[in-house]
């Protein structure tokens, strides 16, 4: 995200409302000097005055991100632009601060082990993909943008080579599979990325779960899937969703199960992800409607 773009656009709008910044801290419950900071690209608010300040100043959470109007027609790709951008820009400060940590470091200890640390680093296999904390700045932030179904972000971290990233989504009602289908980024020839995001937006008021994969070296996939299609009284259905836990070790060449959508009018039944990919539909038929999406590392 482009602080000094952000803290101008709070600039002008705080002056097209003829607020000082003490007035506009006032406000919010803050000390002048924060604001200050914020218009001077130092810093962002914190993430739990977004809120606030979006409504003092009459903008949206998307205009706030982007640091810019957002014309009507343009409101969706730009909140898929803020999404990637939360969900990648952590990384990006992490990355930051390990350089200064290797600086230091390479002050501190001796010239073989600081060698030895970045050999153990450069050769050591990391394949894993694990969801973004819930109580991170980047997931809350997240879930401002992504409306009251809330999103599901997960990050993948490889160090082995593969071809494509297929991302499956299965429909089962009353606990059988209807359909599935497959869809997802290849990579052949080009090399593969070695992070990324994979993110689940569910729409329920739309009946529709938006798809985005994006990594760090700027390839993307998005899109929209329907659900629910042709089911009188919606309404009335409840929703739930079950989903992996902490870091799973990305098996090549296997699916693995990510995020599972539950979707029944009476009462919902708590599901295993991996009896669904494997087709033991005893554990899951009495849920009217469920979604899951899986992926796979396809190194052929």
């Amino acid at each position: 995200m482009d602080l000094i773009k952000i803290g101008k656009y709070i600039a002008g709008k705080r002056k097209e409302l003829g607020m000082t910044q003490k007035q506009l801290a006032e406000k919010l419950g803050m000390s002048d000097k924060s604001v200050s900071k914020w218009e001077r690209g130092v810093c962002l608010p914190d993430v739990s005055v977004y809120s606030d300040l979006c409504l003092i100043l009459g903008i949206s959470i998307n205009e706030f991100l982007a640091g810019e109007d957002i014309a009507q027609e343009n409101i969706e790709k730009k909140s898929e632009e803020n999404i990637i951008g939360v969900a990648t820009d952590s990384k990006h400060k992490q990355k930051r601060l390990k350089a200064i940590i290797c600086a230091l470091l390479i002050i501190a200890v001796l010239a073989i082990s600081v060698i030895g640390t970045a050999l153990y680093r450069a050769y050591k296999p990391m394949n894993f993909i694990a969801p973004v904390p819930d109580d991170s700045v980047e997931m809350q932030t997240v879930r401002l943008l992504a409306g009251p179904d809330g999103a599901h972000v997960y990050k993948f971290t490889t160090t082995d080579e593969y071809t494509r990233l297929n991302i499956y989504i299965s429909e089962y009602q009353a606990g059988e599979l209807v359909n599935k289908d497959c869809m997802g980024l290849g990579f052949e020839g080009i090399g593969s990325p070695k992070n990324g995001e994979i993110i689940i937006v569910p729409d329920y008021e739309h009946a529709v779960i938006k798809l985005v994969i994006s990594t760090d070296e700027g390839s993307k996939f998005s899109t929209e899937l329907p659900i629910m299609e042709g089911v009188e009284d919606r309404e009335y259905y409840g929703r739930s969703s079950s989903r992996i836990e902490g870091e799973t070790n990305i098996l090549y060449n296997s699916e693995q199960p990510l995020v599972g959508m539950i979707y029944d009018n009476d009462e919902m039944y708590v599901i295993d992800l991996y009896d669904m990919l494997s087709g033991e539909t005893d554990s899951i038929s009495k849920n009217d409607y469920m979604y899951l999406f899986s992926y796979e590392f396809c190194k052929e």
